[in-house]
């Protein structure tokens, strides 16, 4: 699945570090813009996404129709959810209770079947591998399909692409400049 450079700019402007624009604290973005995004965009937004605004958008992906298991792996997994298997809703802390509430949301759906799409493919092996399971509080259920690898395609950023190319092309168009000023400079001699 391929994220075109427009939508990767149209997801940076109105969702990605939104707050960094903005001096409301309690701004969010439009909804009605949200509801504009893909599956495939969602997961572009949440893979990229400052934790640090908060929750908010990170529900809109998880209630929306749209929301892909690969997505809502991807933001169960870069939770650092581990921190809050060890405690109950009643040992969390209340600017820790949205993530912690986020993450109990993805585990329901999980469980009762709520996401109907496999097409994005979020592997969480690296990071399941770190959890301490013998530490997970007895409030926790977590399905062994959210601990597997998601069915589907991986996120291609076309922008991040095209990235690449034109810094392989520059450093090839600056190693033969530099060449040629060395013949220059040894035939100079």
């Amino acid at each position: 699945m391929i994220i075109l450079p427009y939508k990767e700019k149209y997801i940076q402007e109105k969702f990605i570090e939104f707050s960094f624009k903005n001096e409301d604290e309690d701004y969010l973005p439009d909804f009605k813009n949200f509801e504009k995004l893909n599956s495939t965009d969602q997961y572009y937004l949440a893979k990229n996404y400052n934790w640090d605004d908060g929750v908010e958008i990170l529900k809109w992906i998880i209630e929306s129709k749209k929301c892909d298991k690969g997505t809502a792996s991807l933001i169960f997994w870069t939770s650092e959810p581990d921190y809050y298997f060890e405690k109950s809703e009643s040992e969390i802390s209340d600017y820790e209770k949205e993530t912690f509430m986020l993450l109990k949301r993805i585990v329901e759906k999980f469980i009762n079947k709520e996401f109907k799409n496999s097409n994005l493919k979020y592997d969480p092996t690296d990071r399941e591998k770190r959890i301490d399971w013998n530490k997970q509080n007895s409030e926790w259920n977590i399905p062994e399909e959210l601990k597997k690898t998601t069915k589907g395609f991986s996120i291609i950023s076309l922008g991040i692409i095209q990235q690449k190319i034109w810094d392989w092309q520059r450093k090839r168009k600056e190693a033969k400049r530099a060449e040629k000023r060395k013949k220059r400079k040894n035939n100079s001699h």
